[in-house]
C-alpha cells in the first residue's frame, strides 16, 4: 500500500459543528494551500456534544455526531482520491465516565468481579465501593431532596439510579432480583449470566421490553428502600469537592470524570484499539497521533505493541512533553512528538534575554511576585499537590507504608513518607521517569538524583532520609507493592508537572507571557543562535517525522500573540513606563477589590497581543487566567468579587468614555508593532517550514492568528474566505491585515516541499549578518535567511553569489525581507 508522503499536517477540530462533511467541504481547499494529511482530533464515540473528542465513551465505534461512519468512509475515500492522508489522534490513556459508556455502565454493574472491571483502572482494595464524587450535596441531602430515583436509564436497557445527567446502574444481583419481583425472571436471568464487559445481552433483553412491561418494572422500583439499596452497589455517589480527599479509581490529571483505562494490558488494548487498527489495514489511517503518552503505565511497552500492530510504515507521534535537555527514549519504537518543544524553540529565537530580564525584575522589584523561578514553580507543584491530587499522595502513601523493611530496621510513619513522596515529586525536573523494573539508565538516574537533591535540599533530615528509602525502592526494580508504588508515582509526576507549571506558574508569572507556553521553561526565555543551530543539526538526524507547529489545540496564545508580545523584551522600559502610566491613568475605574498590580499588568499584556480584542473574548480569557493563577480565586472555589472586580476594570479599559484616552494609547503601541509583528509572523512561519520535521498547521493560523487560549482558539474559521484569497494579489506587509502573505509563503513552500523533496534533508548552519538566522539543507541546494529582529527587515540581505531562485519573491510581496534561495 503506497500512503502519502508527509509534507505538512492540518489539525481540524471535529465536532457535531464541525462534521466529516465539512472536513470533506474543504479539501479542496487544503489540497491547494499544499497540505498532505488531515490531523483530525479523537474521531471515536465521545460523550454528546463534545467540543473535542478526549472524552471517549465507546473506542469501538466512529462518533455518529460527526457523520458516524459513512461519513467518515466519504471523507476517507475523498483523501485518498486527492492522495491526501489522515493523522489521527487517539486517546489510550482514559475514557469519560458516562452513561454512554457500555464499559463503565458494565464495571459499575458488575464491580470487581465482574467481566469490565479490568478495563478501567479501579483500585478496589482501598475502597470496595467505587467512588463517584458528582453530588452536589451530600448524599443524605440528596437522597432527601429526591434527586436520585430508580428508573430504566441508558435507552432504557438498564435498570439505574438518575441524578442529573447520570446514570449509575444496579448490581447484577440486585437488577436480576428486581425484574424477577417484576414477572421478569427470564430477562432478570440474563443479568446473572452475561458475561460480556459491557453486559450486551442483558441489555438487549431490557431493550426488548414493551410498554406493560417496562410499567410493571418501574412500579417495583417505585417500591424500594433507596438509601439500603444504594448500600449494597458497587459504587457511591459523593459531594463533588470528596473527590479532593478520596478517589478510587486513576484519572486524567484531576478531572474525576476521565477514568484510566488499564491499556496495557492485552486484552484490553485488543478492544480499545481494534477499530483503529482495522482502520489502519485499511489504509484509511495513516499516522497516529498518542494522547497523553505520559499517563500509561508503561509508554514503552505500549509504543512496542502498537507498533507490532501497525508494522514499520505508519508514522506514529507521541504528545509528549520534554524537559530541558531532554530527549525521546530512544527504546521507543516512534517517530517523534507532537512538537510543543519545537514551538518553544522557536519562539525563543525572537525574545531578547535581556528584555526578558529587564522585564522580570520589574515585577520583582515591585513585589509583585516573590522568590527564584525554581522555588515558585516547587511552590506551585506543592499547592496542585495538595489541592488537587491528595488522594493520589495519599495512595503512594499506603503503599509506601506496606514496604515496611525489617532487617533494615527502617521504618517511617505516613506522615514522613508522605511527607518525602511531596518532596520527590515536587522537584522532578521533568515530567516524568520511565522506569519498568529493569535496571535504570542514565536519564532516570539523573532525574531522580535531582529529585533527591530536591528533597535534601528542603532541609528536613528525617524526610530526606525517608525520602533515599523510597527512591532506593523504587529504582531497585521490586514486585508487588515496590512495583506499584514504582508505577503509580510516575503516573502522578506527570500531570503534577503540567498542572504546577503550565496551568499555574505560567499564569502566575507574567513578566512576558509570550514565553509562557505549553512545553516552556520557566528559566528559559531566550535562544541562542548556536544552541539553535545544534538543536536543528540533531533533529534532522534523529526525529525527520517530528511535526513542528506554531499553535496547536492547547497553545495558550496564537502565532501573531507571541510574536507581538516577544516584541517587549526588545523595549521593556518603554513598556514598563506605558504600564505604569496606565496604572495611575486607570485608578478611578479599578475596584477596590481587584485587580492587584500582577493581574493588571496581565491585563494590559492580554490587550496588547490580541489588539483589537472585544470585551466579551478579553472577560472570557480573564476568568480562565485568574482562575488557573489560584492566586484569588480557583474553579473549584470562585471568589465573584475579585473576579467581577477584574471582569468590569477589564470591560471598563475597552467600554468606560473615561478610558478613551487609555485606548488610544494601547491602539497607537498595537499599530507600532503591527509591522514588526508581521515580519516576526511570517519569519516563524517560513522556519517552520524549511526546517527538519513535518509542518503542523492548526485549522486557521494560516491567517494571522490573535487567538487565546481555548475557548477563544477553537472558534469557527471562515474557510470560504481562505480559498478565495489564494486567488487574490497579495498585498505588501504594511497593508497585510488578514495574512495573505503568510498563506501564501505557505503555499509556495509546500508546493516547493512536494515538489523537491530532496531540499528538505539535512541540516547545515551557516553564517548569518547580525540579527539574522541562516542555514542550508538539501546539500546546500536550499538556503534560508530570516530576520531575528524585525528592524533588520528593512535592509535585507544581499543574495549570495550564484544562480539562486528566490522562491519567496514567487509568492508575492512578502518576499522582500526573506530568503529562501534554491539553487541550481
Amino acid at each position: 500500500m503506497t500512503r502519502p508522503d508527509w509534507r505538512a499536517t492540518y489539525r481540524l477540530q471535529l465536532h457535531a459543528g464541525f462534521t466529516f462533511d465539512d472536513a470533506l467541504a474543504i479539501l479542496p481547499y487544503l489540497e491547494e494551500l499544499g497540505v498532505s494529511h488531515v490531523y483530525a482530533s479523537p474521531l471515536f464515540a465521545a460523550r454528546r456534544g463534545s467540543a473535542h473528542g478526549y472524552d471517549v465513551v465507546d473506542p469501538t465505534r466512529i462518533n455518529p455526531e460527526l457523520g458516524g461512519e459513512e461519513g467518515f468512509r466519504r471523507l476517507s475515500d475523498a483523501l485518498r482520491g486527492k492522495g491526501m492522508g489522515l493523522l489521527l489522534d487517539i486517546v489510550p490513556n482514559h475514557m469519560v465516565a458516562d452513561r454512554a459508556n457500555p464499559w463503565w455502565m458494565g464495571a459499575l454493574a458488575g464491580g470487581r468481579e465482574g467481566p469490565g472491571a479490568s478495563i478501567f483502572d479501579i483500585d478496589w482494595e482501598r475502597h470496595p465501593q467505587l467512588l463517584l464524587p458528582v453530588l452536589g450535596d451530600t448524599l443524605t441531602e440528596t437522597l432527601a431532596q429526591g434527586a436520585i430515583t430508580l428508573d430504566l436509564a441508558g435507552e432504557g436497557w438498564l435498570v439505574a439510579c438518575a441524578y442529573g445527567e447520570h446514570a449509575w446502574p444496579l448490581r447484577r444481583e440486585d437488577a436480576a432480583e428486581l425484574l424477577e419481583a417484576a414477572g421478569l425472571a427470564a430477562q432478570g436471568g440474563h443479568w446473572l449470566s452475561d458475561r460480556s464487559p459491557d453486559f450486551s445481552a442483558a441489555r438487549a433483553a431490557l431493550r426488548a421490553l414493551d410498554p406493560p412491561q417496562r410499567e410493571a418494572l418501574r412500579a417495583v422500583l417505585r417500591k424500594q428502600d433507596l438509601p439500603a439499596l444504594l448500600d449494597r452497589q458497587h459504587w457511591r455517589p459523593l459531594h463533588w469537592r470528596s473527590g479532593r480527599d478520596a478517589l478510587s479509581s486513576r484519572r486524567f490529571f484531576n478531572v474525576n470524570e476521565l477514568v484510566g483505562v488499564r491499556v496495557e494490558r492485552e486484552e484490553v488494548f485488543a478492544l480499545t484499539h481494534r477499530l483503529a487498527l482495522e482502520l489502519v489495514r485499511e489504509g484509511r489511517v495513516d499516522g497516529f497521533r498518542i494522547d497523553h503518552i505520559d499517563g500509561l503505565a508503561d509508554p514503552a511497552g505500549y509504543t512496542e505493541r502498537l507498533r507490532e500492530a501497525v508494522g514499520p510504515g505508519v508514522p506514529v507521534l507521541v504528545e509528549k512533553i520534554l524537559g530541558p535537555g531532554e530527549e525521546l527514549r530512544p527504546g521507543w519504537p516512534v517517530d517523534g512528538t507532537t512538537g510543543y518543544e519545537r514551538l518553544n524553540v522557536l519562539n525563543r529565537l525572537f525574545v531578547s534575554g535581556e528584555g526578558y530580564r529587564t522585564l522580570a525584575t520589574h515585577l520583582e522589584a515591585q513585589g509583585w511576585v516573590t522568590g527564584e523561578p525554581a522555588a515558585r514553580l516547587v511552590a506551585a507543584k506543592r499547592q496542585m499537590l495538595e489541592e488537587s491530587f491528595s488522594p493520589e499522595l495519599d495512595q503512594l502513601a499506603d503503599l509506601a507504608g506496606s514496604l515496611a523493611d525489617p532487617e533494615r530496621a527502617i521504618e517511617f510513619a505516613r506522615p514522613t513518607l508522605r511527607a518525602a513522596l511531596a518532596a520527590l515529586l515536587v522537584h522532578c525536573p521533568a515530567y516524568r521517569s520511565y522506569l519498568t523494573g529493569a535496571p535504570p539508565g542514565p536519564e532516570d538516574r539523573a532525574l531522580w538524583e535531582a529529585m533527591l537533591a530536591g528533597a535534601e535540599a528542603e532541609g528536613d533530615p528525617w524526610t530526606a532520609s525517608a525520602a533515599r528509602w523510597l527512591a532506593e525502592i523504587i529504582l531497585a526494580g521490586g514486585e508487588g507493592a515496590a512495583a506499584e508504588l514504582r508505577l503509580r508515582f510516575q503516573q502522578l509526576s506527570g500531570p503534577l508537572t503540567a498542572k504546577g507549571l503550565e496551568d499555574t506558574e505560567f499564569y502566575r508569572y507574567v513578566a512576558l507571557t509570550s514565553v509562557n507556553e505549553v512545553g516552556g521553561e520557566i528559566e528559559a526565555a531566550a535562544g541562542d543562535i548556536g544552541a539553535f543551530h545544534a538543536w536543528a543539526t540533531r533533529r534532522a538526524a534523529l526525529n525527520p517525522l517530528d511535526l513542528t507547529p506554531l499553535a496547536t489545540h492547547d497553545t495558550k496564545r496564537g502565532p501573531e500573540v507571541r510574536a507581538r508580545l516577544n516584541l517587549l523584551s526588545l523595549e521593556p522600559e518603554a513598556w514598563i513606563a506605558a504600564c505604569t502610566r496606565w496604572m495611575e491613568t486607570n485608578t478611578a475605574l479599578r475596584p477596590a477589590e481587584g485587580p492587584d498590580p500582577a493581574d493588571e499588568w496581565l491585563i494590559y499584556q492580554t490587550m496588547l497581543g490580541a489588539w483589537p480584542i472585544g470585551a466579551d473574548r478579553l472577560r472570557e480569557y480573564l476568568t480562565k487566567a485568574l482562575r488557573e493563577a489560584k492566586r484569588h480565586t480557583r474553579w473549584e472555589n470562585p471568589q465573584e468579587p475579585y473576579e467581577q472586580a477584574c471582569l468590569g476594570f477589564a470591560a471598563a479599559l475597552l467600554e468606560d468614555p473615561a478610558a478613551e484616552g487609555f485606548r488610544r494609547d494601547m491602539a497607537a503601541w498595537a499599530e507600532r508593532l503591527t509591522l514588526p509583528t508581521r515580519v516576526n509572523g511570517l519569519a516563524q512561519t517560513i522556519l517552520q517550514l524549511t526546517l527538519p520535521g513535518v509542518p503542523d498547521l492548526y485549522q486557521g493560523t494560516e491567517w494571522w492568528d490573535f487567538s487565546l487560549v481555548d475557548p477563544d482558539n477553537r472558534r469557527p474559521v471562515d474557510y470560504a474566505a481562505r480559498a478565495t484569497a489564494l486567488q487574490a494579489p497579495v498585498p505588501g506587509l504594511a497593508e497585510d491585515a488578514t495574512g495573505l502573505s503568510k498563506q501564501r509563503v505557505i503555499q509556495r513552500l509546500l508546493r516547493l516541499r512536494k515538489e523537491r523533496p530532496g531540499l528538505f534533508q539535512g541540516y547545515r548552519p551557516l553564517d548569518a549578518p547580525p540579527g539574522f538566522l541562516s542555514f542550508t539543507r538539501g546539500e546546500g541546494a536550499l538556503l534560508v535567511m530570516v530576520p531575528l529582529e524585525a528592524e533588520k527587515a528593512v535592509s535585507p540581505p544581499a543574495l549570495p553569489p550564484g544562480s539562486w531562485r528566490d522562491v519567496l519573491a514567487e509568492a508575492g510581496p512578502a518576499g522582500g525581507p526573506f530568503r529562501v534561495l534554491v539553487g541550481p
